[in-house]
């Protein structure tokens, strides 16, 4: 039966029995006295009778049709909550039969489907567990409140702990320090998606002694927390010592009987009379340039070796300004021999920076010396120190506009024994040592060139905080 048909039929007998009650009430209160007593009273029970039957049919009809309905809701709330085995019972007309079977089907779908996604939910969790496991980096997941979510064996070997008992851990707990913690709080707080900050961290003494390397890196989705990714350069920073201390012996030890062979040829060019065009002239010119360049060379090295090594500088507060003023008046002479144009274009409201004085003179004389090279007669370059208030930073540059540096040269520019252009240098170690100087300074230092055109080394410094200016 459709659903109309029986809402019709419904109020139909509703009407009927109701009217044919009110018709028994009319004859008894139109007759009264005159049909009997008995039939009186027979009229009166039977027009109750009529009109309690027309409302019971009403009232059992809503049930019939609202009944199928609270029952579907009832199932949806269940498989909302995750139940899906509950069905929903057959309907005494055809719309809610229909609707029961349409959700039936629907319940059992949604079954399956929630069958399979967590089938699919576990297979990429252990592989997840396998990828997590098989990487060659500790990784360490912490949560909001920077404990211990997940750890890999390797990241359990790299600290030494069991990782099946680590979770729920806090890094300081487990290691016996009082700053990671709160450094990963910090990196979580400030989190910037794709952004990685590290800290070095020191476990062990002398052969079991491990050096690792943890970055941070925050989750980009809703729910805050980060990763940990723990690289052992314990092996790597070894040899980068061994390396470099065999580097500044080396070169510390070669340094003397250079020095040695080159007065030795300053002497013998001084007392051999050789004629001005002689091969024997150009023989002992060439000795003394490559017993001088490779002197260079060694001094290069162990000045390498020295910063890289960690040696001492003497640190002042002075004028970024004025070292840029004496740099320029040093290479006046050279620049107007070769007929290239020196400009200036410094701030005056440069504040003063903490600095080492001779180191940083150094990188502006290896930039200055370098543009000027590769500038031909009637070029310019241009020594520029200005201010980036956006980015708190103050911006010295040298610009030329020389021959430039192919692009695919540039990306290797500040590698050691890298030259370019068409008059090399030195050895290749002047730009290596002036990046190894300005971010020692907390700096960094971006070339910029477009070949044939123009040149641009532009070294930023940070500005002093106002807690440290004060």
């Amino acid at each position: 039966m459709r659903l109309k048909h029986a809402m019709l039929l419904s109020h139909g007998l509703f009407l009927a029995l109701a009217v044919a009650g009110i018709l028994a009430f009319l004859i008894v209160m139109t007759h009264y006295g005159n049909l009997g007593r008995p039939r009186e009273l027979l009229l009166w029970v039977s027009g109750g009778l009529l009109i309690f039957a027309g409302i019971w049919s009403t009232f059992e009809l809503a049930n019939s049709i609202s009944r199928p309905l609270e029952h579907i809701a009832g199932a949806s709330r269940a498989i909302a909550s995750g139940r899906f085995d509950v069905r929903a019972s057959r309907a005494r007309y055809h719309e809610g039969t229909t609707l029961a079977a349409s959700f039936n089907d629907m319940a059992e779908a949604l079954g399956v489907f929630h069958a399979a996604d967590v089938t699919r939910l576990l297979s990429e969790q252990r592989r997840n567990e396998a990828v997590l496991d098989s990487i060659d980096d500790g990784i360490v997941i912490l949560d909001e409140d920077a404990r211990i979510e997940r750890m890999n064996p390797v990241a359990a070997r790299q600290f030494g702990v069991d990782p099946a008992n680590v979770v729920g851990y806090r890094l300081d707990a487990l290691l016996g320090r009082d700053d990671f913690d709160t450094y990963a709080r910090q990196c979580i707080e400030q989190q910037h998606p794709g952004q990685r900050k590290s800290l070095e961290l020191h476990l062990g003494e002398g052969l079991y002694g491990r050096e690792l390397s943890c970055s941070f890196a925050p989750f980009a989705d809703a729910r805050p927390g980060l990763v940990l990714v723990v690289h052992d350069v314990t092996a790597e920073r070894r040899v980068a010592r061994e390396r470099n201390d065999f580097v500044m012996r080396a070169s510390h030890e070669l340094r003397t009987p250079l020095t040695g062979m080159r007065m030795a040829a300053d002497l013998l060019a001084e007392r051999a009379h050789f004629a001005p065009e002689s091969r024997e002239a150009d023989l002992m010119q060439t000795l003394r340039e490559e017993t001088t360049r490779l002197t260079g060379l060694l001094q290069s090295l162990l000045d390498l070796s020295r910063l890289r090594g960690g040696a001492s500088s003497t640190i002042e507060l002075c004028s970024p300004g004025k070292i840029l003023r004496q740099a320029l008046r040093r290479f006046a002479a050279r620049a107007q021999t070769l007929d290239v144009e020196l400009r200036e274009e410094i701030a005056d409201d440069l504040p003063e920076l903490l600095l080492d004085i001779n180191e940083c003179a150094r990188v502006i004389d290896n930039l200055i010396d370098n543009a000027l090279r590769h500038t031909p007669p009637g070029g310019r370059v241009t020594v520029s120190a200005q201010l980036d208030h956006e980015n708190d930073e103050m911006e010295i540059s040298v610009a030329d506009n020389g021959e430039g540096i192919a692009p695919q040269q540039l990306e290797r520019i500040f590698e050691p024994f890298v030259q370019v252009g068409s008059k090399p240098g030195g050895a290749g170690l002047g730009l290596t040592l002036c990046r190894e100087i300005v971010e020692r300074h907390g700096g960094r230092v971006e070339a910029q060139s477009q070949p044939g055109i123009d040149t641009r080394f532009c070294i930023r410094m940070p500005l002093p905080s106002s807690e440290s200016a004060t």
